[in-house]
């Protein structure tokens, strides 16, 4: 092989991993888009259920958010692939790194926010006012609470 060949053979490797690493890029962005979207109607469904809880929504409305949190809090595992932290996209992603380094402990966060997630879609479906709003603090400090405090970097404000 002459020279000219070599590289011409290295510079369209080049050119292969560049383009790898850029297509690797634009997919993490997608992550951290729909993982951000996920986060936002969890909130969303949440301040559904509060106002019912407060008196300033109705209870069809909490319902209807129930059964999506339910679905939305379903995804958190996959919305979470290695290198999509706050390292790694810093001022974009406020994920700690500690979701990878101890992934058991947030699978089985993950696991508990959804349990706590069906349990005030059950508790909503009931309608008992009382029995949500002890679901939904359950939820919010068991449930949310429990993955963001080790696993989620507070915003700067």
């Amino acid at each position: 092989m002459s020279t000219s060949s070599k590289w011409i053979a290295l510079s369209a490797i080049a050119l292969i991993a560049g383009l790898y690493a850029e297509a690797a890029r634009a997919d993490d962005a997608a992550v951290l888009d729909s993982r951000s979207a996920t986060m936002k109607a969890q909130g969303k469904d949440m301040g559904a259920i509060k106002a019912f809880t407060e008196d300033k929504g109705d209870l069809a409305a909490a319902q209807a958010a129930g059964a999506d949190l339910v679905i939305q809090v379903g995804k958190i595992p996959d919305l979470f692939p290695k290198n999509t932290g706050i390292t790694a996209f810093p001022g974009k992603s406020y994920a700690r790194d500690a979701i990878w380094t101890d992934w058991d402990k947030f699978l089985a966060d993950a696991k508990t926010a959804s349990a706590k997630a069906d349990a005030l879609n059950t508790a909503l479906k009931g309608g008992d006012k009382a029995a949500i709003t002890a679901a939904f603090g359950d939820m919010g400090k068991n449930g949310c609470g429990a993955c963001h405090e080790p696993f989620r970097e507070k915003k700067p404000t």
